[in-house]
């Protein structure tokens, strides 16, 4: 018993906490927020783990014994970023052959606007003259794209890539555009050849979403979180055409949809009529415990919330997402109330309501019903009227949108930047105005503009919270007409103020 104790007689999973911890965070788990579109995402440039060569202190690491090595390689490999390009490719072959697939949790498919269009080579020739480095970088692409559809190799390889990655837990397709885009994107508009050659990301997201479906369903793979935050609908109508059996299968494997639609095309029709699709997958996922659906805020969903979620119940459903919608205030609070009990975190961004119903009664209900709710979103939360007037007197302008201190604003996708200023202080300000004799309650705009983009009960002291109790629905300020900004935090920290008997304050 007096014997010494070394370094070596650690079971192997207390070597890899210490491992983490003296790595600290850019080897930890990489689980993601279920909703990411609105939480932190990793920067595009940020330094990935799959680094080849003995480069980081994990390498040094793995390079000490083979025991060190085998517990090293699960950190080095937890995700894999695929670019849709000859090199991309080629690096997935290199995971594949050095048989370390099975220890990528994170999978991104990031795939570049398809070439439409027969005339290419000819713009490319017209390019040369004015900037040879830009037509260079367009001809390899081109070229890439022909050569890599032709012979479906993104479809064989995307097939044996998630069959070997048997520890898969999310999957995200990302929209790729850089400056050589952009610069050929102006070089069309300028030489007015839009209308037969074309950088079109419809067909590419078609491709994209279709092969992974196919390799998914192929693969053993049953609880992966799906993200994809510039979906094409197309890619959706793309579904129509697959066996509802295959479309169940699909569903049954997810836990997580995180999805964020975009078109220049009528959004509320095209959903409609993917109405029966959405059905189907819906029925279909059963494990779901995470949504997001959104739309662009400028241009909400104009379609029943029921088209989509076809009064579908899941009873994992712990976070629940929408954004970008036209709804009527009973249609939101019947989805709200089905998953009353699961839900910790509701998110609703850019939801305008209808004529006849009162963002009050919602608030209400959140602050009454809901026992178990932890975090709660309402940016840019108004009334389709005040919508459609601000809308149509400001075409250019963005409404609603203060200023974050990172200058990042109030877009989905960004999280944050790397300013890690905490919040101040909620501070309450009681003004007397002419239609509330008693008193109106608002947010300090100095609060506003630091608070976080979802507000959680951790965020206030016990003391704000205590203060934030003794307000009554009456005080909330809401007229029915427009929300203003300085309201959205206030109303977030009300209800999550609620002294319910299943959650604590936590000061």
């Amino acid at each position: 018993m007096d014997q010494p104790r070394h370094f070596d007689d650690l079971a192997d999973e207390l070597i890899q906490d210490i491992l983490s911890f003296l790595l600290g965070f850019e080897y930890l788990s990489l689980e993601a927020s279920p909703t990411t579109s609105h939480g932190s995402t990793t920067s595009l440039n940020a330094r990935s783990p799959h680094v080849y060569g003995e480069k980081s202190e994990l390498d040094r690491f793995r390079l000490v014994c083979r025991r060190f090595m085998r517990i090293g390689t699960p950190q080095k490999f937890p995700r894999f970023v695929l670019r849709f390009s000859s090199d991309g490719f080629r690096r997935l072959e290199e995971l594949l052959s050095m048989q370390l697939a099975c220890h990528v949790r994170n999978f991104t498919y990031m795939v570049r606007p398809f070439y439409q269009g027969s005339g290419w080579p000819n713009v490319l020739e017209m390019v040369d003259t004015d900037n040879f480095p830009l037509s260079s970088t367009h001809r390899r692409r081109l070229h890439d794209q022909k050569r890599i559809v032709e012979a479906s190799h993104d479809l064989l390889l995307l097939r044996r890539a998630i069959g070997a990655f048997t520890s898969l837990q999310q999957v995200k397709l990302l929209r790729l555009q850089d400056e050589a885009d952009e610069q050929m994107l102006d070089w069309i508009h300028e030489h007015s050849l839009g209308g037969t050659n074309r950088l079109d990301w419809e067909p590419a997201c078609t491709r994209a979403v279709t092969n992974l479906s196919i390799a998914l369903l192929e693969s053993s793979c049953d609880a992966v979180r799906f993200v994809g935050p510039q979906i094409s609908p197309e890619a959706t109508v793309k579904l129509l055409q697959a066996p509802s059996t295959s479309l169940a299968a699909l569903g049954a494997r997810l836990t997580s949809l995180d999805v964020t639609f975009s078109s220049t095309l009528d959004l509320s029709t095209r959903m409609d009529t993917l109405s029966n699709v959405f059905y189907d997958f819906f029925l279909a996922a059963k494990n779901l415990t995470a949504i997001h659906l959104g739309f662009p805020a400028h241009a909400p969903l104009d379609l029943p919330l029921e088209h989509i979620f076809h009064r579908l119940q899941w009873k994992r459903l712990r976070t629940l997402s929408i954004q970008g919608w036209r709804l009527g205030a009973d249609e939101l609070m019947a989805l709200i109330r089905r998953h009353r009990r699961p839900l910790r975190d509701l998110r609703l961004a850019g939801i305008y309501l209808r004529p006849g119903g009162r963002w009050r009664d919602i608030l209400v209900l959140l602050h009454d019903e809901m026992d178990h709710l932890e975090r709660l979103d309402l940016r840019e939360v108004d009334y389709t009227n005040h919508f459609d007037a601000y809308a149509h007197g400001h075409h250019n302008h963005n409404h609603h949108a203060p200023t974050a201190p990172n200058g990042t604003g109030t877009g989905t996708g960004a999280g944050g930047g790397g300013s890690h200023t905490p919040p101040p202080t909620l501070a309450i300000v009681v003004q007397p105005t002419p239609h509330s004799p008693s008193r109106d309650a608002v947010l300090n705009v100095d609060s506003l503009s630091f608070a976080p983009r979802g507000s959680t009960r951790r965020s206030f002291d016990r003391a704000t919270l205590e203060q934030l109790r003794t307000y009554t629905p009456e005080d909330l300020g809401d007229t029915g007409v427009r929300v203003r900004p300085d309201q959205w935090l206030f109303w977030k920290a009300w209800v999550l103020s609620s002294a319910r008997s299943n959650v604590h304050p936590r000061g």
